[in-house]
């Protein structure tokens, strides 16, 4: 998970319970950017993602690899975050990387790697019951104007059709 992620899903009310459904890395850089510096700079969700980090979730130290040093060569558009978590994906090997950073989910798709905007993890999380429906329409909601139009509106006809099948909305 990047700090954008980590962030939205913060902001949103998803992070706790997706640390809880989800075994869940962050680098440490991403720790750093999020907590460390989100504290001295004041950023009200910094006290939040520490607590639920620290409770539910595993923070790791990134060395380089192979592949996504391969991957990651000439691009200049990714932060530091961006960048360990694909090393961190590799080195595990993880499920997947949570990010809302555009051109670094653009960079998955096209290396054919999973990446879930933190909208889609919100349709995951109810889709396996870890979320109730009424509850990820309220985190898409909160998650409204920090996201892309369009990824709203997909992952709004996504918990429609979820809350559809499941009776309730």
């Amino acid at each position: 998970m990047d700090s954008d992620g980590l962030i939205k899903l913060a902001k949103c009310g998803a992070l706790a319970p997706l640390a809880r459904a989800w075994r869940c890395f962050i680098p440490r850089a991403v720790y750093c950017e999020t907590v460390e510096r989100g504290k001295q700079e004041s950023y009200p969700d910094a006290a939040e993602i520490e607590r639920i980090v620290a409770e539910k979730m595993e923070i790791r130290w990134v060395a380089r690899h192979p592949q996504a040093e391969k991957i990651l060569a000439g691009r200049r558009s990714l932060g530091v975050g961006e960048r360990e978590a694909l090393r961190l994906y590799f080195a595990l090997p993880a499920d997947g990387i949570v990010s809302d950073h555009v051109a670094f989910l653009e960079l998955l798709r096209e290396m054919g790697l999973p990446g879930w905007p933190p909208a889609a993890v919100l349709v995951a999380l109810a889709s396996e019951g870890h979320l109730s429906a009424p509850e990820a329409f309220e985190s898409l909601e909160k998650l409204k104007g920090l996201i892309k139009p369009e990824v709203y509106r997909e992952a709004l006809e996504d918990l429609k059709l979820l809350a559809g099948k499941q009776g309730g909305a």
